[in-house]
């Protein structure tokens, strides 16, 4: 007998060593009851949806709201049901066509629509109303009438059905919307207006009569809940509207809704209970006065329902599925704060006003009064002890007081007093002609010193007012100038965060901006902390620049901005500028060996602006270089603070007017260029010409102006235009032009030099033009000279 040999093969599941592992099991799924139950009241709206016919006549509201679920699948399928179901008993033809239609235009066209195309839904439902009209005017013997009763559906149906797409999107989607928008609560209102003006239809019968002063009850309080007063009366107007048109309700009632929404949205602060009683009471007083009719039993008792439904809900519910959140918006808290900080910014302001009003609070010098205490004071000095003093001062007052003025008016004259100038008169009967003389020029020069003082303090206590007054006035502006202006873009954020969580990551918050001016986004996306992995970086940025379809950079890339206590990263994104500006500048002294007087400064800020500038102290050296130095500095400051560049130079000439005593001079010269668009402002103070380089030709940009520190008000000049891209923006000191022989002539140097050597990089053209300059100085006059060039060119995207 044969022996069979028998092997035993290994399997997948069969390891090498120990025992063999079974397969795993694949978990069981839960049953899909959220979804089911979803569904089902998809289906419901839709039931009451196609029951409501507007004014005896027309009927898109069943297609308008079937539109909303092109591409949903079976649950297309279910609402097309429901529709069908609510609208086939009033008009069967008209409903079948529509259907039909719709359910055509869903297995060829609406099965390949995603969620978000809104448009091209409501687009295909307006197909639909219309082919459907047409239909039933070919079967009415085609009047005219039909005809244009299926126009009016079809425009119907547009609207309608893109408004209530974005409710059922946000329903379908329901938990990844923070707060939900505008045109959202609207939508829902438009849902909930809709199934409850297709409930009217019912109120034949006593369970519909009950049901829909309960339920419209119950939708007022909700929207006066969430939205305040403005909300309920929309929401009553809206209601009031649809019922009205459905033939659901009187004028009376209308009015009576709108009156309840409005009281209920004035009681939410008060809580439930409040706004419920002002629900109730508002109609019912109202309705008493105007049509008593109104008021049955079965009616109130609705009413009494809702409201009592409403405030004995359980907030928790209505909090996750009535949009009832306790924490606010971004834009909630933006106006709190806007409200806090404005009441801050008017309170430092009324403070500074008063500071500034005790400094120029000053009575005029009253010179008579002083006049007559410096003649006392000759008199004390000069005849105390004489034997004629109680002659001249009091027989021969008049005289003597004469001739003393006339000698201080000749003091202030001619400076000094002499002896030969008395009256020959008095010189031959004073015994103290030279203690006199003496006397009065040593009291006039002491006099004259403090006058001196006292208008130099008095200037300086102006200055310091006028500086305390425009801080006041900036303060004030501020306050008025906090409104929002920009929007917050609801629907990116939703984007934005749907895909970080495809990533993997869970953000805490996600606000997307967009000013209303300049169209430029900022996105805020707050992430639990990644340990320094840089997945701001790798994974958050490229989402953000996906979803916003435009490029995006990471302020503050090189740092990590997780927070004190290790938990959280807060990254902030803005829209990148479109171009950029390189600089150089280049300095050549006066004198080898000695500093430069000029001082020169380049900034650009997080929001897309760049500054240049340029300041030439007077004379050379290091006193000039001091006051170039402060003036650069202060504007630096002021730009990155935020102030208006007109109201900084302003302030930089009172700073260097105060300090006059040390003849603190300088100009400035400030190029101001916005990144986007290339829009570029020139503001000179005493500055020479500048000059852009554009292919072949030179523009000169010149103003006529002193420089700061000489007079107390000035106004400085500006100059506007588009750069270009590939523009070199060329500013220069004084020292160039006079050795060039004027701004003209240096307008056309630089022309002749540039076309002959041609370059684009602004070291290189710095350079070169400092270079040329110093070779065309004449007789001896040194000045300090400085170069400082930008190129303006355009980013490669």
């Amino acid at each position: 007998m044969e022996k069979t040999e028998i092997k035993l093969e290994y399997t997948e599941q069969t390891p090498r060593f120990g025992k063999m592992l079974l397969p795993k099991k694949e978990p069981k799924k839960p049953f899909p009851w959220k979804t089911l139950l979803q569904g089902g009241g998809f289906c419901l709206m839709g039931l009451f949806w196609g029951r409501i016919e507007l004014m005896g006549l027309l009927r898109p509201m069943g297609l308008a709201y079937l539109s909303a679920f092109f591409g949903e699948g079976w649950l297309f399928g279910a609402v097309w049901l429901a529709v069908g179901l609510g609208a086939f008993a009033h008009a069967p033809l008209k409903t079948g066509a529509g259907l039909a239609a719709a359910l055509a235009i869903q297995l060829t066209l609406g099965r390949f629509l995603e969620r978000q195309e809104m448009g091209k839904k409501a687009l295909l439902g307006t197909l639909a109303s219309v082919l459907a009209g047409i239909f039933f005017a070919v079967s009415r013997q085609g009047l005219g009438f039909y005809f244009a009763i299926a126009a009016v559906e079809g425009a119907l149906t547009l609207g309608i059905s893109y408004l209530v797409q974005k409710g059922v999107v946000l329903l379908l989607e329901h938990g990844k919307a923070v707060i939900p928008s505008r045109e959202e609560m609207l939508s829902l209102l438009l849902l909930a207006g809709g199934v409850l003006a297709g409930l009217a239809s019912l109120q034949n019968r006593p369970i519909g009569a009950f049901l829909l002063p309960m339920a419209s009850a119950f939708f007022l309080l909700l929207a006066a809940r969430q939205e305040g007063i403005g909300g309920g009366a929309a929401a009553g107007v809206f209601l009031g509207l649809l019922l009205l048109l459905s033939g659901g309700a009187k004028l009376p009632l209308f009015a009576a809704l709108a009156l309840g929404g409005m009281l209920a949205g004035c009681m939410r602060d008060l809580g439930r209970l409040a706004s419920a009683l002002a629900m109730l009471l508002a109609p019912c007083i109202f309705l008493f006065y105007i049509d008593m009719t109104l008021l049955n039993p079965i009616w109130i008792g609705g009413l009494i329902s809702g409201a009592l439904l409403f405030s004995l809900f359980p907030k928790a519910l209505l909090e996750k599925y009535g949009g009832l959140r306790e924490t606010e918006g971004p834009q909630d808290r933006y106006t709190k704060m806007k409200e806090l900080t404005e009441e801050k910014l008017l309170g430092v302001s009324a403070a500074f006003d008063a500071l500034a009003k005790t400094f120029v609070r000053e009575g005029e010098r009253k010179d008579r009064g002083e006049i007559a205490r410096l003649v006392d004071t000759i008199a004390g000095k000069a005849c105390q002890d004489c034997g004629l003093a109680h002659f001249c001062w009091e027989e021969d007052l008049y005289k003597t007081y004469g001739m003393t003025f006339a000698a201080l008016s000749h003091c202030d004259s001619l400076g000094r007093f002499r002896a030969s100038d008395l009256p020959q008169e008095f010189a031959d009967t004073c015994p103290r002609v030279d203690t006199l003389v003496d006397t009065i020029n040593e009291v006039y020069g002491l006099y004259r010193r403090d006058c001196l003082w006292t208008s130099r303090l008095r200037e300086c206590r102006e200055l310091v007012g006028q500086q305390l007054l425009a801080v006041g006035e900036i303060m004030e502006s501020l306050s008025g100038q906090m409104e929002l202006n920009c929007i917050f873009l609801e629907g990116a954020e939703k984007e934005l965060r749907h895909a970080l969580k495809k990533q993997g990551l869970s953000p805490k918050e996600v606000i997307i901006t967009e000013e209303k001016a300049h169209r430029r986004k900022q996105v805020r996306v707050v992430l639990p902390a990644c340990g320094g992995k840089g997945s701001c970086k790798d994974k958050v940025l490229p989402l953000v620049r996906k979803t916003m379809g435009c490029p995006m950079v990471l302020l503050e890339e090189g740092t990590c901005s997780v927070d004190a206590k290790g938990r959280e990263c807060s990254l902030l994104f803005r829209e990148a500028p479109a171009f950029s500006l390189t600089t150089a500048a280049v300095y050549a002294p006066a004198e080898e060996g000695r500093p430069t007087g000029d001082a020169a400064a380049f900034l650009e800020t997080e929001r897309g602006n760049a500054l240049l500038a340029l300041s030439d102290g007077m004379g050379t050296g290091e006193q000039a270089a001091k006051e170039s130095r402060i003036a650069i500095e202060l504007l630096e400051q002021f730009t990155e603070a935020g102030f208006d560049r007109a109201l900084a130079v302003r302030m930089i000439n009172s700073a260097l007017l105060l300090r006059r005593g040390e003849e603190a001079y300088a100009t400035l010269d400030i190029c101001h260029v916005n990144l986007f668009d290339g829009h570029a402002e020139f503001i000179k103070l005493g500055a020479v010409a500048s000059f852009i380089w554009r292919r072949d030709r030179i523009i000169s940009l010149r103003a006529v102006t002193l420089p700061a520190g000489i007079l107390k008000q000035v106004e400085p000049e500006k100059n506007e235009m588009r750069l270009k891209d590939g523009d070199m923006i060329l500013m220069v000191t004084d020292g160039i032009t006079d050795a060039l022989g004027g701004e003209e002539q240096t307008g056309a140097w630089l022309k002749a030099k540039l076309t002959a050597f041609p370059m684009s990089n602004p070291q290189d053209a710095a350079e070169y033009i400092l270079q040329e300059a110093k070779k065309e100085r004449r007789d001896g006059r040194r000045d300090d000279m400085t170069v400082l060039a930008g190129r303006f060119w355009q980013k490669q995207v």
